[in-house]
Formats: C-alpha cells, sequence, structure tokens
C-alpha cells in the first residue's frame, strides 16, 4: 500500500516484492488477500482500509491490484535462497524463533550476501541477529532492525546483478 501511495516517486524504479511461507495454507490465504476485522485494526491506517479494502461478509479483502504486486511463493528457508533473486530490503519476522542456533546462522548469512551494503533486514521483536550472526549489525535506535555487514578483508560482495 506504501508503495502504491508512492508509485509516481518510484516511477523509473524497479520493485519487486515477494512473499514465501513455507505452508500452503498460509500461501493460500496470502493469495485470497482475506483478513478479518481484528487483523486490519492492527496498525492498519483506517485511511488505507477504506481505500485499498473492501468488505466481503464479515472480512476485508485487499484490492486486487495490490495483490498483483505481490509474488506469492512457497519456499522452505532452510533451502538456497538464491532462485529469489537479490534483495534490498528482507522481512523474516517471528520465523527465526523457529530454527536452532546453526539454522538461524545459516539463514541469516546466507540471507546478508543476497543483498547490497545498503541492504536491510527487519526481524520480530523477539528475534535477534546478536550471538547468532557478525553478517549483519543492529541500526541504532530501530529495533530489529539490522544492515549487512562486510567483511573489508574479502572486498564485500563479489558481484551483484542489476536491471
Amino acid at each position: 500500500m506504501l508503495l502504491k501511495e508512492e508509485e509516481a516517486s518510484l516511477r523509473g524504479m524497479r520493485v519487486e516484492i515477494i512473499a514465501t511461507d513455507l505452508s500452503t495454507e498460509i500461501i493460500d490465504k496470502a493469495r485470497e488477500g482475506l483478513y478479518t476485522q481484528f487483523e486490519v485494526q492492527r496498525g492498519l491506517p483506517i485511511q488505507f482500509l477504506v481505500k485499498y479494502f473492501k468488505q466481503v461478509g464479515d472480512r476485508w479483502q485487499i484490492d486486487k491490484s495490490i495483490r498483483d504486486m505481490i509474488a506469492i511463493k512457497q519456499f522452505n528457508l532452510l533451502n538456497d535462497f538464491t532462485v529469489l533473486g537479490l534483495f534490498d530490503i528482507v522481512y523474516c519476522r517471528n520465523v527465526l524463533i523457529y530454527f536452532d542456533q546453526q539454522s538461524k546462522s545459516d539463514i541469516l548469512g546466507r540471507a546478508s550476501k543476497l543483498m547490497p551494503e545498503d541492504g536491510i533486514l527487519y526481524l520480530g521483536g523477539a528475534e535477534s541477529v546478536l550471538g547468532i550472526s557478525d553478517a549483519l549489525k543492529p541500526i541504532p535506535g530501530l529495533r530489529g532492525v539490522y544492515g549487512v555487514v562486510r567483511d573489508q578483508n574479502a572486498g564485500g560482495l563479489a558481484a551483484r546483478k542489476t536491471g
């Protein structure tokens, strides 16, 4: 919705949104774009509800133009990320809590390699990279937000596709 709001200022930029989950049930729900009253009241500004949703029975459905902006895919975070592409921003909120330390470290390390030096990772409030990964560091003043760290000796990311 925010991207839709800023559409004019983003002209000429390539913006892609990929949403993933392991659960086929969650994938189906995301594609439907149907939410309960409780779900749409959790942080969604009322002006966005009115502008981008229509009421369907006792639920709210997000506009098809918004749903069409998102590629929704089934994906296991333990698999190779490179099939998903490169990312400037990664939201991995409330997912890492389900993994052991080694898997968390592996996931964070592989995700950071697909991000540029100014890439940003958002984690859930109960999650952190501290003690798990040296590839990301907290951004001061922003809870749950991390920036990519490049090993200066290794010369950073060897190559990054563009366009």
